[in-house]
């Protein structure tokens, strides 16, 4: 606990270099008013209306534990600037209140003249200075159950800049340099709001921003419980306070978004034992290595745990929290090598040492209150149903967020007597013109036909616009278990789509023997092993990583959905759809103003965040570029980087190299390149603007010292909480693919547009925010980048309508994805002297040096 403690008194002063931020970003921009059809948009946004000359002070607090160690000495520890994550980050949080309400207790400064809005941080707001502005104090009791706590110390002094603000001030928390901004008023803001809600009783407060009611009597969201894992659903709101453009020409304003959680949560204080004992299939023997123990595990993994025993018995959030990194064998079975290269368990070695044996049971570890359950650690329906949950039709969702807001205080008429909330503005939007769709001769698709259950979905007008040959190839069954006829369906529904097909060779998974299929199918020279299995063999991940180990092409098709394209033609042409792709073909062409540049490289950075289900495993990048030999055809991979703030600067100049030399080879230097980022904050837009832009520039240059391509960088993120909706005679409905909005509700200095790009198929429509960060081109007018990037969305190829991001990074997502199953397959990272080692693992585990990896090998 000493090591961990000394830990958390280091403050992280790394070397960062050059300040970021004092760049502006790409220079505003008008906005598009006549590319479109115009519409009315409703929205989750509300204006705050503040009291003229409304002075906001601000004050620093310091909150530090003294926690004494075995030699005698004391460690301090300022939690009030806490570095820490997660349940560890809410416990500082909460020692911090602590000693804040100690405060209050001892000085009648802050007890009368309210209110005082403290963040439970390193920050006080008050609408009205302080009487005593300097203030420090040690207090004992009452703050630390830990045996070795000594006391927590507590500075309170007027912050040396921005100590004071006012309600006048809302255009300097917006600037063209992000470091110029003052965000001062917005902090304020955001705790100021959420007062209210601070005070119900009837809310618990998760972070900062997001508000969850514990009594919904009179809000129509169910809530789900799960027995596996003790899980439950709780619903709430989230808020965010942003300076906007507004509608007042001469000066920016605040508003407020209020958005709908429906959230899935872990249970509080329990015992780890009884989460363990809700699980199908658990005993107190069970052995990690087998399927029931790997499946509770991955519901475990990640969970933030405390020791309830002896010295540390009621401690809870004083406790000392633990991470479930995985499960392994016990003590006796785990062996490791040691210095001498012999081999020792784990039990021998603390034994030898006479330490005893460390048990710590699991009865006595209890889960952390407030922890949100994970897409990774679901292993039921539970994703699906919560999605579900979220997926309201439109106007219901409004209604249900708007009816939470008001239940959690976030729509006040008069907050604190200075701040008006109005209600949820509307503005105009303009649907985007659609993209001619392509097939062989010419022959187009029918867009906006009346008949559609969407006017985005369009059907096959002719044969692929580029059809390929499948002369060698291999349909996979399990021994027994073959589908007769299905080949002959696929090969003449190939046909019938203008690809050359030959019948594939018959064969078999013998007890489970995946690996012999694909060394058969490499000696063989197959260009596609076609598997047909049932879902219950769970085969996928292992069929995926043996095609990145054998550089071999394959395609998987559920048995179940086999069976359906005998009498489903959708079905038929969903699989050979994919066929195609796979083997570098391109089903439609776009017939786009904005999309018909063969010079223009564009790619995709994403990553889906996943690392092989373990979190000491690395993260997956994605990437897709249209590098290949037709300018509409995308094509990609991964790369593995370490846990960062920036996940993509590592990798940006050498993948870019790398999609270069390939564009090179097939289509010459792009003229000019465009490059999204999905998944940025607001905070790295000045890393996008000054060091993804030197990469690009250095990645060109090393190429050629004289190549100087155009460029230009766009942001993206779906993470926001606006949610828009279309206004049809007094009813609201969802956006229609191809709406943006470019004023009002975004940023008065960036250029920004919200972008409905695809039909929702349930629920309401989640648009993706677009930020210019950087251009070469000042000239390319905003029109042409929205157009461009709704006319990639049509670009799937596989799904005959648009999709929910451009095809660079709904591809790049996929290959994300796809990252991280292959390193979960190999049981994570290559290590190399104990330490991971990531170019070896991209080396080993990539598709860099393979020959997939000029072709759409993810489709």
């Amino acid at each position: 606990m000493e090591n961990k403690m000394e830990n958390l008194a280091l403050n992280d002063k790394k070397n960062t270099g050059p300040k970021l931020g004092l760049i502006p970003l790409a220079a505003k921009k008008p906005r598009n008013t006549e590319k479109g059809t115009k519409v009315l948009v409703e929205t989750n946004i509300r204006k705050l209306a503040i009291s003229p000359n409304q002075p906001i002070f601000k004050y620093a607090v310091q909150v530090n534990f003294v926690y004494g160690k075995a030699d005698g000495t004391q460690v301090v520890i300022e939690m009030s600037k806490s570095l820490r994550k997660g349940t560890e980050h809410d416990n500082d949080k909460a020692r911090c209140q602590k000693v804040y309400n100690e405060a209050i207790k001892r000085y009648d400064t802050l007890r009368t003249g309210g209110p005082y809005f403290y963040d439970r941080q390193a920050s006080l707001y008050t609408l009205n200075k302080l009487k005593t502005e300097n203030i420090a104090f040690d207090v004992v009791e009452g703050i630390s159950k830990r045996p070795n706590f000594k006391k927590a110390q507590f500075v309170l002094k007027k912050v040396d800049e921005s100590f004071q603000s006012t309600s006048n001030d809302i255009n300097k928390t917006v600037n063209p340099c992000p470091a110029n901004a003052d965000k001062t008023l917005l902090e304020a803001m955001n705790i100021i709001v959420s007062g209210p809600a601070f005070e119900n009783k009837n809310v618990i407060t998760i972070g900062s921003c997001v508000h969850y009611l514990i009594d919904t009597t009179g809000v129509e969201v169910p809530l789900k419980e799960y027995q596996e894992g003790c899980l439950y659903s709780g619903v709430g709101a989230s808020k965010a306070v942003k300076t906007l453009e507004g509608t007042d020409k001469k000066s920016a304003s605040l508003f407020m978004t209020t958005e709908m959680k429906s959230t899935l949560f872990h249970p509080d204080w329990i015992p780890l034992l009884d989460v363990l004992r809700s699980f199908r299939g658990f005993t107190t023997n069970l052995k990690s290595n087998i399927p029931a123990a790997q499946r509770i595990e991955k519901a475990c993994v990640g969970l933030d745990v405390v020791l309830d025993y002896g010295p540390h018995k009621g401690l809870q959030e004083d406790g000392i929290v633990m991470k479930i990194r995985k499960f392994s064998t016990s003590a006796v079975e785990t062996t490791f090598e040691l210095e001498d290269k012999t081999k020792t368990t784990v039990f021998n070695y603390f034994k030898k040492r006479k330490l005893g044996k460390i048990n710590i049971p699991v009865e006595l570890l209890l889960l952390c209150p407030s922890q949100t359950v994970t897409n990774d650690q679901m292993i039921n329906n539970e994703q699906a149903d919560m999605i579900k949950l979220s997926a309201a039709k439109p106007n219901i969702r409004k209604t249900t967020t708007d009816c939470i807001a008001k239940k959690v205080g976030l729509a006040s008429n008069s907050i604190y007597g200075f701040i008006k909330v109005e209600e949820p503005v509307k503005v105009e939007g303009m649907v985007l013109n659609k993209p001619k769709i392509a097939f062989a001769g010419n022959k187009l698709a029918v867009l906006n036909d009346p008949r559609a259950k969407f006017p985005t979905d369009f059907n096959l007008a002719g044969k692929y616009f580029i059809a390929k040959e499948l002369s060698n190839w291999a349909i996979v069954f399990i021994q027994g278990e073959e589908i007769k006829g299905l080949a002959d369906q696929l090969v003449n529904e190939m046909k019938n789509n203008g690809m050359k097909a030959s019948n594939p060779v018959e064969t078999f998974i013998v007890r489970g023997d995946l690996e012999s299929v694909f060394k058969n199918g490499k000696a063989a020279n197959r260009q596609l092993l076609f598997f047909v299995v049932k879902s219950r063999y769970n085969y996928h991940q292992q069929i995926k990583a043996l095609e990145q180990k054998y550089d071999l092409l394959t395609q998987e098709v559920r048995a179940e959905t086999a069976e359906k394209v005998f009498r489903q033609p959708q079905t038929r042409l969903n699989i050979v759809n994919k066929t195609n792709m796979k083997l570098g073909g391109l089903n439609y062409a776009i017939g786009s103003e904005s999309f018909n540049k063969p010079g223009r490289l564009i790619v995709g950075f994403e990553t889906s965040q996943r690392s092989g289900g373990n979190p000491d495993y690395p993260i997956s990048v994605g990437f897709a570029a249209n590098m290949l030999d037709h300018h509409q055809k995308f094509a990609g991979g991964y790369v593995y980087v370490k846990r960062d703030k920036d996940i993509f600067g590592s990798i940006v100049k050498d993948t870019l190299i790398t999609i270069l030399k390939t564009t090179y080879k097939y289509r010459g230097k792009p003229t000019d390149i465009l490059l999204y980022f999905n998944g940025v904050s607001e905070g790295q837009f000045a890393l996008l603007n000054e060091a993804f832009s030197k990469h690009v520039k250095d990645a060109c240059m090393f190429l050629d010292q004289n190549y100087r391509p155009n460029f230009t960088i766009i942001a993206s993120s779906k993470t926001h909480n606006e949610r828009l909706y279309k206004s049809d005679k007094g009813f609201i409905v969802n956006l229609e693919p191809g709406t943006i909005i470019d004023h009002t509700i975004v940023s008065p200095v960036y250029n920004e547009w919200y972008h409905a790009s695809a039909a929702a198929r349930q629920g309401t429509t989640k648009t993706t925010k677009f930020t210019l960060i950087f251009t070469t081109q000042a000239a390319e007018p905003m029109w042409n980048l929205q157009q461009l990037t709704n006319d990639l969305c049509y670009d799937h190829q596989i799904v005959f309508h648009p999709v929910g991001l451009p095809v660079p990074l709904f591809i790049a997502g996929r290959y994300s994805q796809r990252g991280a199953m292959v390193l979960a397959a190999n049981q994570g990272p290559v290590y190399t002297n104990d330490v991971m080692d990531l170019e070896e693992t991209n080396k080993l585990l990539g598709y860099g040096s393979k020959k997939l990896f000029e072709t759409r090998f993810n489709a």
